[in-house]
């Protein structure tokens, strides 16, 4: 979060806070072993309802409910699911750019004024605020490799509820998202999202490191970078990057 401050501005701060434990969880870096995540989602199982994920590692079987995720990660509960509003009771994979878009009103503080019924919706005029966000959620709770000229509707909801400080349940973005890259097949631009999450999981499935993990976790190459938070701010400051 500092390193965020440093580069972005003390005004970046509350949009980061203002959900208990979301900015540890952005926050959170480190290894992850390539195998295991894809374990991980080629057995995944997602409920129809979001009520529990299930999975298997190393041959065993595991079913992880969401109060228990949403425990495990210090995270709220909310009515609000973004993917819901965003596209209804639509199968994955969702594709992107269907079913509803949030309200003018809503994205209005995302963008620079003037701005109003009509307007251009691009990376490019989003506000500093909303830009730093933006990149921000391209590499945590939304990963996207591609698609930097233009923003998704789910992407323009999930900034619109982060600089409108509203909660939303942010364990179900986390969900919906495993949910469509196990139905697109590991084809869609998300390359393995949320490795190091899943990995930090796995190796305390059974409630202990084992030797077997700890093992695993210390010589893997696999680590995701700590990242020059300068760049946030510039990313998408030019038109048509």
């Amino acid at each position: 979060l500092e390193a965020v401050v440093r580069a972005a501005g003390e005004t970046i701060r509350p949009y980061l806070t203002y959900l208990p434990r979301l900015v540890d969880l952005l926050g959170r870096l480190g290894p992850y072993v390539k195998d295991w995540v894809r374990q991980f989602y080629t057995s995944l199982w997602v409920s129809p309802d979001h009520r529990f994920i299930h999975y298997a590692f190393r041959g065993r079987d595991y079913r992880l409910f969401a109060e228990r995720a949403r425990e495990l990660l210090h995270l709220h509960p909310s009515e609000i699911r973004l993917h819901q509003l965003c596209y209804g009771n639509t199968e994955p994979p969702r594709r992107p750019h269907d079913r509803e878009a949030p309200s003018t009103e809503l994205v209005h503080p995302c963008f620079t004024e003037p701005f109003g019924e009509g307007s251009s919706r691009l990376p490019c005029d989003l506000t500093p605020v909303a830009r730093v966000l933006n990149e921000i959620m391209r590499r945590t709770l939304l990963p996207r490799v591609g698609f930097r000229e233009g923003l998704t509707r789910i992407q323009l909801w999930l900034l619109a509820y982060l600089v409108g400080q509203r909660e939303f349940d942010v364990w179900d973005v986390i969900v919906s998202e495993m949910e469509d890259t196990i139905a697109e097949g590991f084809k869609g631009r998300r390359q393995l999202p949320f490795a190091h999450w899943v990995c930090h999981h796995l190796s305390r499935s059974g409630n202990r490191l084992s030797e077997y993990s700890m093992t695993m976790m210390s010589r893997t190459a696999t680590i995701f970078p700590h990242y020059d938070m300068r760049q946030l701010t510039g990313q998408g400051s030019n038109r048509g990057s």
